[in-house]
């Protein structure tokens, strides 16, 4: 059965602008912390990078590096486009996958901006998985993958002494006010 086929409750009057807001709005803080993450990392030395890390998918450059190539395939897989080749994408370094995390950042603002209810609603395929999931879904699954894996990257550095930032979403409404 198709995860669109499942019985669910009709969503109430307004539910689509709520909820693509409330999208909008995550995708938004999901951007911020990224650059932030990334920035605090791009300040470490390559070998505190590379260094096993506890808790992480190896290295801080490999948890940062896996993050981007999920947003990216993600976004590709909902955009029906065909992705990079994997070794030509991963070949690239950390200070691009910084900047690549904001161009995903943007590119799923205006996936969203221009989403209609049947668009958050369509399945999507995901290789790796044998299950049907929407593309709401799929939405969801990012912004809570690249949360684990900020959390544990931040986590390690803290551990190693370094100064690391507080994600708070309050927090990026505090920053982007002043600008």
């Amino acid at each position: 059965m198709k995860h669109s086929e499942r019985r669910v409750p009709s969503p109430p009057a307004g539910w689509f602008h709520s909820s693509v807001q409330d999208l909008l709005d995550l995708y938004r803080h999901n951007a911020w912390a990224n650059r932030k993450v990334f920035d605090v990392a791009l300040g470490q030395s390559p070998e505190q990078l590379r260094a096993d890390a506890a808790g992480t998918r190896g290295s801080v450059s490999d948890t940062l590096t896996h993050l981007a190539r999920v947003e990216y395939a993600y976004l590709v897989m909902m955009e029906r486009r065909q992705p990079e080749q994997r070794e030509t994408y991963l070949a690239h370094d950390l200070a691009w996958f910084r900047d690549h995390v904001q161009e995903l950042g943007q590119g799923y603002l205006q996936l969203l901006a221009s989403a209609t209810a049947d668009d958050l609603q369509r399945d999507m395929r995901i290789p790796w998985f044998d299950f049907p999931v929407t593309v709401r879904d799929g939405l969801l699954q990012v912004l809570s993958h690249s949360a684990q894996h900020r959390s544990q990257v931040l986590s390690w550095l803290s551990s190693q002494g370094v100064e690391t930032p507080d994600l708070d979403y309050v927090l990026m409404l505090q920053e982007t006010s002043k600008q």
